[in-house]
């Protein structure tokens, strides 16, 4: 099927393979994180590169593809409930005592009292907020797939490598919480498939949308992903790496650049 652009479509298929392919690094890194312990100072490098490539895809993959689908009001109407949104979502999951998702020592779980430490409770908080990272995320995948039957490199790589520290992270920091290994990875599972399920929302629910519609959608996912990097990512890297955040987060930004636009649809 051609969209408008002349391009053809890819399939809700695609947006689901792909949207697992780009998450499924935070499972495989879990159990890295909870098997080898990684050092804080190697997932804050890591966090501080990912920081540069989610701000890339931002710019390049999702508000200006919005501007192009919608033209600016669009875009920053959606842009601006995107941020809003995960604000309060983020603010609330926060207030339940899982605030830093991607603190190795933490592993979203530090600082809470035994009494709070229910695996239950928690294993459900830190899936809502791993799932609220990953959704702007997928969301972008899904999007990416509504004019063009390939994938943007830049978006894939911007998601891959962003997930790698949480993962990292977490599995290190759950297992000295005292969950169970099978516990751990049975909840970035639950994660993967959740973010898959967005991913291939956002392709099927845009496709008959208006183009303003579209735009702020787009733009939504952009909107969350900004977020996302600066009340988590970057704040928790620089803890750790300082002013290497300028270099490692421009590294990052640089290599997503460049793809995007070697590769760009």
């Amino acid at each position: 099927m051609a969209s408008e652009s002349g391009y053809s479509s890819g399939t809700v298929l695609d947006a689901a393979f792909w949207s697992f392919v780009a998450m499924v690094p935070i499972l495989i890194s879990a159990w890295i994180g909870l098997r080898f312990a990684p050092g804080k100072r190697l997932v804050s490098r890591l966090l501080a590169l990912s920081a540069g490539l989610l701000i890339a895809l931002l710019s390049y993959d999702l508000v200006e593809v919005a501007f192009q689908i919608g033209g600016i009001s669009a875009s920053l109407a959606g842009f601006s409930m995107g941020v809003i949104v995960y604000i309060i979502a983020n603010r609330i999951i926060a207030n339940g005592g899982i605030g830093r998702r991607h603190s190795q020592t933490c592993g979203g779980l530090g600082g809470l009292t035994e009494e709070q430490i229910s695996e239950r409770n928690a294993a459900t908080a830190l899936v809502i907020g791993a799932t609220l990272d990953g959704i702007p995320e997928s969301m972008s995948i899904g999007i990416s797939f509504l004019d063009n039957a390939l994938v943007s490199a830049s978006v894939i790589l911007a998601v891959a490598v962003a997930n790698i520290p949480e993962g990292l992270a977490s599995g290190a920091g759950l297992k000295r919480s005292g969950l169970k290994s099978f516990k751990i990875l049975t909840i970035w599972s639950m994660v993967v498939i959740a973010c898959v399920l967005a991913a291939v929302a956002a392709h099927s629910l845009m496709g008959g949308l208006s183009p303003f519609a579209k735009a702020a959608m787009t733009a939504f996912a952009g909107g969350g992903v900004l977020a996302m990097t600066l009340n988590n990512v970057i704040p928790e890297a620089y803890e750790e790496v300082h002013d290497q955040i300028s270099i490692l987060g421009g590294i990052g930004f640089a290599v997503a650049f460049i793809v995007s636009h070697l590769f760009s649809h």
